[in-house]
């Protein structure tokens, strides 16, 4: 079972709200263990504060707030 502080956690989210993420780049930056990384998006993501945008071919991960703004950009609007 992958293990993480809540101090990891905060990390991990404080990042998620600067802009759409890829897991590995995420972990890379974090300098944290790419599984830990995932175990708390998933966590996040069923807390309602992260979520992933897919461009088709490349899931990324971030807050559901940046995620509408970045819609609303790709949008024109």
């Amino acid at each position: 079972m992958v293990e993480y502080t809540e101090e990891d956690k905060q990390k991990v989210l404080e990042k998620l709200g600067q802009k759409t993420w890829k897991i590995k780049d995420l972990a890379k930056i974090l300098k944290m263990d790419k599984k830990v990384v995932q175990k708390i998006i998933l966590d996040l993501i069923e807390e309602g504060k992260a979520a992933y945008w897919s461009s088709g071919s490349t899931t990324y991960y971030s807050t559901p707030e940046y995620i509408e703004e970045y819609e609303k950009k790709r949008a024109g609007g």
